[in-house]
């Protein structure tokens, strides 16, 4: 299993400037980790939207790669989400899982089934055109060069382990940081 934090890093270093949306544990992760914030959008009054948010975003910026930073928890409760995002076939679109063996995001409380889910296979049924799944973080590492040169939609499904307790939310309200976002691409950042 692979740090949560790590992997994090694993994908802001591949991330060049993709615009990344994150919810849930998987946005405290990015928080500390990202160097480009003026690109990223952090849910955090919708958590169960990140994969709708990313949707729009890369049908809107058809050039620019457009990262979905989602976890188990929170995608469970929007599985059609898949669905609608298999049928729009994005392009520039990688959705990413931070699956959470250690069910932090839930405050350590295992949610009923969720272990059983196999969320790559959803995606795929769903209409993803490729998917993957770390497992260790060099695998990671590595693997996210062939990731980020796919043809998406891309589903990649990381396990994560928490060792400690999560990082608190980012300070800057949602509005702000969407606000900041909007600014950037219209300056052609």
């Amino acid at each position: 299993m692979i740090p949560s934090k790590e992997a994090a890093r694993a994908i802001s270093f591949h991330r060049q400037d993709a615009l990344v949306v994150s919810t849930s544990a998987a946005l405290r992760d990015w928080n500390q980790v990202s160097e480009r914030r003026e690109l990223d959008i952090d849910l955090t009054d919708c958590m169960d939207r990140a994969p709708a948010v990313g949707l729009g975003l890369s049908l809107a910026q058809p050039e620019r790669k457009v990262l979905v930073l989602d976890c188990d928890a929170t995608l469970r409760t929007d599985l059609g989400s898949l669905a609608t995002i298999g049928e729009s076939r994005p392009e520039n679109l990688v959705h990413f899982v931070f699956d959470d063996a250690t069910h932090l995001s839930t405050d350590g409380i295992p949610v009923e089934g969720l272990d059983n889910v196999n969320f790559a296979s959803m995606a795929e049924g769903a209409g993803y055109t490729r998917t993957y799944r770390f497992e260790n973080p060099e695998e990671l590492f590595i693997g996210l060069e062939e990731v980020m040169k796919e043809t998406g939609p891309v589903f990649v499904v990381v396990k994560v382990l928490r060792d400690e307790a999560l990082a608190p939310f980012p300070e800057r309200r949602m509005a702000e940081g969407w606000a900041e976002v909007r600014e950037t691409l219209l300056s052609g950042g």
